[in-house]
């Protein structure tokens, strides 16, 4: 956490959970749907939610896009990016090191 607000790194370990427990073997986790999950799991603070200057979401948005645009996952080999004709948005799919690094502790919340 950096100044009260949820960080990209933050949202690695709790990503590659969601993506375990709700992805599909071959095409993964939508976006979309790691977005939303991600939101439902972590506790944002007071300065997640405040929105940002000129749009209609807020800041913990702007770091979950982040989190895809910046290929955070795929930088650190634990998932890679697939977009496909049926996907509007893409998906990550867990690499064979991504799976083996689950998070015991965030593997038992998800439960």
């Amino acid at each position: 956490m950096v100044n009260g607000r949820t960080s990209e790194k933050d949202l690695i370990d709790p990503a590659i959970a969601l993506i375990a427990k709700y992805g599909d073997e071959q095409n993964g986790l939508e976006i979309a749907v790691l977005a939303r999950k991600l939101r439902e799991i972590i506790r944002p603070t007071t300065a997640d939610l405040m929105p940002l200057k000129g749009r209609s979401d807020d800041r913990l948005s702007q770091v979950i896009r982040n989190l895809v645009s910046h290929r955070a996952l795929e930088k650190r080999g634990l998932a890679t990016y697939r977009r496909g004709e049926a996907l509007t948005r893409g998906s990550y799919v867990l690499t064979d090191l991504g799976k083996a690094s689950v998070k015991a502790s965030w593997a038992r919340k998800l439960r």
